[in-house]
């Protein structure tokens, strides 16, 4: 029925067309926007339901029915979902959706109605549950367009995803791997050549949201053998209700307040991720008042970042996404009646700055492990926005024999990010007793935009003699308990300042400045490092040019200040056509080292940039050697394989590496190029050969699955199938599937296909007439499984070498017909089997 409204409906637009012209067509006063207009003369002889007919008199009227539609809601696309059609008074059909699709959709439904909404198994009409709401059914390209208005909308935050629809993902086991073997070899007798190899081993299992995960490295060389290392394990699970992760086993401490220390134990953290993304990172809140229904305008360095229309009376934006700009938020209220109000929001944040409202809360509980002295240990650390120019910081940290505590924010303002915290601690050290002492951080962020110079963050540290951090604290202890001494970059640290800047220049380039300097309490001198840069484009050729100075502090006074000065040019060489290779070339001087010059071309080898290649010549005047070396990569759908070689004056090297991965699963094993963390298992059975749009070079296996390697967690990722190159006779019934993952999960795809041998069958009556345009084709189940075309043409696909389909075009028993079909084995073999059949209307076997 579908596809006769559709048919029917184009032959409509044909009448009212022919209606148009001759006014006399219509009646006085009439218009041709009040509703459809037939002639009965246009379909004498065929076979088309009158009742079908009479219904697409009535305008914007869709057959009963259920179709599987993309759902969009004031222009934004939801969902590709099944909605129903359903006769509400009268002939009149109505829109009726699945409560999950009102929930999914932001739309809100009456509280009276929650309790409904559980068993999710009845639709509910959107004209009942949406007032002053509209709907709009483009049956050819199957997209329900719903008008809403945006009091009967939740105010959901950009990036919202809806809970209920978070992916746990399959139970599933996976492994990615990197191998690599290196060969050098010498040209003098007395030197022993060089083999070694080392593979890396990453991957767990998933069970539910149990999650478990391993790093493991296996290292060779021909001297001492092999050598097995486990790196990490443990074990994590998401918890969404309370918007944070717990992990258990090996773990890493966060360091954003204290030292980092690798340790045993149980850590729960507030995941970031979990939030929509207009509310991660750091975004002030915009209030202001409207007088009319006016449009509000966000800008920040004259780029236009954010657009909305309020209603009267006071509003507040609160779903900023995080810039990677700073400089004040500059905000243009429009009114109706064309008045305009401009102000501006104070816009500058460092690292440890939060949203208004918004917090942050972590707990790390176990023992030390790889820090010297080992010991139980506890973190807790929590921060909290405020306002737009206040977030509170806190930390404590608890320890055999050592207390730390911290208390800081950041506060926002038009000179520009301010971040300040204080921490004290108090420690046992073997011979001196317990000493004490307090570290101060201060660090300022700010963008200047009358010369367009952003200061990226400065700071300043500065640590009393008696203070010390607990990855000191127990390097000191296992020194002593060992007699060696301990020495680390923050071991009774002084003071240290940090700086980076960037300048932009427009068409002149950019410049860029970074240093930090450092002075200790034990008699070492000053570390300092300072490097100035330019780069810039001219005529397509970059330039970068860099001048930095070191000196590492020591125990003696023979440091001294190194210089290194690095010059580099990037050619494309453009006139070679779409796969250009590209020459590059630097030059680099050290006062102790000379200069050295390298030249290096790279390009690909294919249209889809599967194979690459490289080949550099070096020269170090200061040893008087060349060397030259090349590399070439190939990526395949299931693993990446690369090799590389080099000359030099008395020896030659070379290596191979491969990397890739496998998943475990209950179809069997998949192969592919590598997986992260979150990632898709694509189940397409017959659809071998299918091309998986989101990620390059992933094809569906033999088998029927596919590797998505990756996946953004507590988003909605879209994972789309090519059907162009697909082998076997299968065809996708479905091509395109959204899923939003929790983290660490791996989301089971299935996408529904037809199997069987594909049929183009010429039908016709048995009086030779050709079948009804449009008509619907059934299996023996019902199913609609293709639909008649141009001279009673069919395409259908069946897994039966005999059978019957049923055509209708229409709702009573005489509007159908039976058409039997016949295809030998030879035939099911071949990819296409022309049919000729004659349609009879008869009674089935069931009913006879």
């Amino acid at each position: 029925m579908r596809s006769t409204i559709i048919i029917c409906s184009v032959l409509a637009s044909i009448s009212v067309a022919y209606a148009s012209e001759d006014q006399g067509g219509l009646p006085p006063g009439s218009s041709l926007t009040d509703e459809y207009t037939f002639e009965p003369e246009l379909f004498r002889g065929g076979r088309f339901s009158q009742t079908a007919l009479a219904a697409l008199a009535k305008k914007n009227n869709v057959a009963p029915g259920k179709y599987k539609v993309a759902v969009y809601v004031n222009g934004k696309f939801i969902d590709d979902v099944n909605v129903e059609f359903v006769k509400a008074d009268g002939d009149t059909t109505s829109l009726c959706l699945r409560p999950e699709i009102y929930k999914s959709a932001g739309i809100k439904l009456a509280p009276e109605l929650h309790s409904r909404l559980k068993p999710l198994a009845e639709c509910l009409l959107f004209t009942q549950m949406v007032k002053g709401g509209s709907v709009n059914m483009n049956l050819p390209q199957l997209r329900l367009d719903l008008s809403v208005p945006q009091l009967a909308m939740n105010n959901l935050p950009r990036g919202y995803v809806n809970p209920d629809d978070l992916d746990a993902g399959a139970s599933i086991g996976f492994i990615n791997y990197i191998a690599n073997y290196y060969h050098v070899s010498y040209s003098e007798e007395n030197v022993r050549n060089q083999d070694s190899s080392w593979a890396s081993f990453s991957g767990g299992i998933n069970l539910g949201k149990w999650q478990y995960r391993q790093l493991s490295n296996l290292n060779w060389t021909r001297e001492s053998g092999s050598e097995w290392k486990n790196i990490r394990s443990y074990i994590q699970r998401p918890l969404p209700k309370l918007g944070s992760q717990m992990s258990m086993g090996e773990l890493i401490t966060s360091g954003r307040f204290f030292s980092g220390l690798n340790y045993n134990g149980v850590s729960l953290e507030t995941d970031d991720r979990m939030l929509p993304d207009s509310m991660r990172g750091y975004a002030p809140v915009i209030r202001g008042v409207a007088a009319t229904n006016a449009k509000v305008s966000v800008r920040q360095n004259n780029q236009e970042i954010y657009q909305t229309t309020v209603s009267p009376g006071a509003f507040e934006i609160t779903d900023l996404y995080p810039t990677s700009f700073s400089g004040d938020l500059d905000v243009t209220i429009t009114e109706a009646d064309g008045s305009i109000s401009q102000f501006s929001v104070p816009f500058s944040a460092v690292p440890e700055s939060m949203r208004p409202g918004i917090s942050h809360f972590n707990m790390e509980v176990g023992k030390t492990r790889d820090s010297g002295d080992e010991s139980l240990f506890g973190d807790i650390t929590w921060q909290h926005g405020l306002s737009n120019t206040v977030t509170v910081n806190s930390g404590l940290r608890i320890a055999d024999a050592y207390q730390a505590a911290m208390l800081g924010g950041v506060y926002g303002s038009w000179l520009g990010a301010w971040g300040m915290d204080v921490t004290w601690s108090r420690a046992s050290l073997p011979d001196t007793g317990y000493t004490e002492g307090w570290m101060t951080h201060l660090s300022w962020s700010k963008t200047f935009q009358a010369t367009n110079t952003t200061v990226s963050l400065a700071g300043y540290r500065y640590s009393t003699s008696g203070y010390r951090d607990l990855s000191d604290v127990l390097g000191v202890r296992e020194a002593a308990r060992s007699g060696s001494d301990w020495q680390s970059t923050t071991y009774q640290q002084q003071s240290r300042f940090d700086i980076s800047l960037s300048q932009s220049m427009g068409d002149y380039g950019n410049l860029f400045l970074s240093g930090s300097t450092q002075n200790y309490r034990d008699g070492r001198t000053r570390d300092t490092q300072l490097q100035f840069g330019y780069s810039n484009v001219f005529y397509g050729v970059s330039t970068n040019l860099s001048i930095a100075r070191q000196r590492n502090g020591g125990y003696d006074d023979d440091s001294k200040m190194q210089t290194v000065t690095a010059l580099s040019f990037s050619i494309p060489l453009s006139r070679f056509g779409a796969r250009a290779p590209t020459l590059s070339t630097s030059w680099t001087r050290t006062k102790d080292g000379g200069d050295q010059y390298q030249s290096a071309l790279s390009g690909t080898l294919d249209e889809r940039g599967t194979a690459s290649y490289g080949i550099n010549v070096s020269r170090d005047e200061q040893y008087n050697n060349t060397i030259f070396s090349g590399n070439l990569q190939k990526r395949l759908p299931v693993t990446t394989l690369g090799m590389n070689a080099s000359k030099g004056e008395d020896y030659w090297q070379a290596s191979a590496n491969a990397q890739g991965a496998l998943a475990i699963h209950s179809g069997g094993i998949t192969l592919g190029p590598y997986l992260s963390d979150t990632f898709a298992l694509v189940e397409a059975k017959g659809a071998e050969g299918a091309n998986v749009l989101n990620a390059q070079q992933v094809t569906i296996d033999s088998h029927g699955y596919a590797l998505v390697p990756s996946l953004t967690p507590y988003r909605y990722n879209r994972i789309t199938l090519d059907p162009q190159n697909m082998d076997g006779n299968a065809e996708l019934i479905e091509s395109e599937k959204r899923v939003a993952p929790l983290s660490g999960s791996a989301s089971k795809v299935i996408f529904r296909t037809r199997s069987g041998t594909a049929l183009l069958i010429k039908a016709h009556f048995p009086g030779g007439e050709p079948l009804p345009l449009g008509a619907d084709v059934l299996d023996d189940d019902g199913n609609v499984i293709g639909m008649t075309g141009q001279n009673g043409q069919i395409y259908v696909r069946s897994e039966k070498n005999k059978g019957d389909f049923i055509v209708r075009w229409g709702e009573s028993p005489d509007e159908r017909c039976y058409l039997p079909f016949t295809i030998t084995d030879a035939e099911s073999e071949q990819p296409m089997v022309r049919l000729a059949a004659v349609c009879s209307v008869r009674m089935n076997r069931s009913e006879q």
